[in-house]
């Protein structure tokens, strides 16, 4: 039951078993058998609901009550007579009048108090080297659905044409933006007429001497370190920006939208590349505070 994420963030629950912990105090509000509250881990986990019958504990049972009184029994399993040892532990430093503390995993082993989203997603994601292109990618002030959809290109992982008819046979693969050739994310980025159009509208001055419409070339500028820092914001601002507006444009004549002029895409990035730089000085970032005047030198030029 539930709605289509509420299943998909069920099917994590193993995942989720391992982040939490309870740190014992009076046992009233941590599950006995499915809370990771011993130094065994989840007792259901280790017995299985074969424990519950050997044990003499309700599946229900809150910590608290496993704590109550009981004979301490011997068992011919090891594991029955660890849980024992375990029980008699924990009855020795119960607070009473104290409630259980929740922890959640923050480095390794190491549990803390507070949740942490960054941990989390250290502890569950599988690392790799970071690659040379990653701050051209992910950088401060970047709009995170511009930098996304750089990752997917630079992966080249967008549905372009070439890619589409790997999947169908049948689909027009064509470029919609100037229908002369296959589309693929270098021909879309930015030999095709219409993009490389805006792209040399809007970079051509920024780049001067290092202006390029090749896709490799581009992508090695937006790494190199040797860029004075505000050309280097500003062209990967820019890069990111055109991307995403020429990806919607691709996207809208290919359901059958009426078709946007470069003019008015070159428009429209440049305003969304002034507006950026607006928002950024407002923060009193003095880093950038001479961004939007750099970038109107740029225009005035075109």
């Amino acid at each position: 039951m539930g709605s289509w994420m509420w299943k998909k963030l069920l099917k994590y629950r193993d995942c989720a078993k391992t982040m939490h912990k309870v740190e014992i105090k009076s046992g009233s509000s941590t599950s006995f058998w499915f809370d990771n509250w011993s130094q065994l881990g989840r007792l259901i986990d280790i017995t299985g609901p074969r424990g519950v019958i050997d044990l003499g504990i309700p599946l229900d049972a809150m910590v608290e009550t496993a704590l109550h009184p009981r004979r301490r029994r011997k068992h011919r399993v090891d594991v029955l007579n660890r849980i024992e040892a375990e029980i008699h532990t924990t009855r020795q430093r119960i607070r009473i009048n104290e409630k259980d503390i929740s922890m959640w995993r923050f480095v390794g082993d190491k549990f803390k108090t507070t949740f942490s989203t960054k941990f989390t997603w250290n502890n569950i994601r599988g690392t790799h080297p970071t690659v040379v292109w990653s701050k051209g990618v992910w950088f401060s002030y970047s709009t995170p659905k511009y930098s996304f959809l750089t990752w997917l290109a630079i992966h080249n992982k967008l549905a372009t044409g070439d890619r589409i008819k790997k999947w169908n046979t049948g689909q027009h693969v064509h470029c919609v933006l100037c229908t002369n050739t296959e589309e693929t994310r270098d021909h879309l980025f930015f030999s095709c007429p219409y993009s490389s159009t805006i792209w040399e509208n809007l970079a051509h001055h920024l780049l001067q001497t290092n202006y390029s419409s090749n896709w490799h070339q581009l992508t090695a500028m937006l790494h190199n370190t040797s860029t004075p820092r505000l050309h280097l914001f500003l062209l990967r601002y820019v890069f990111q920006a055109t991307l995403y507006h020429i990806w919607r444009e691709r996207n809208a004549r290919r359901h059958g939208e009426i078709p946007t002029t470069t003019i008015r895409q070159i428009k429209l990035i440049d305003g969304t590349v002034r507006n950026r730089l607006s928002t950024i000085t407002a923060t009193s970032n003095h880093r950038y505070k001479d961004g939007l005047q750099l970038w109107f030198s740029t225009r005035s030029s075109s």
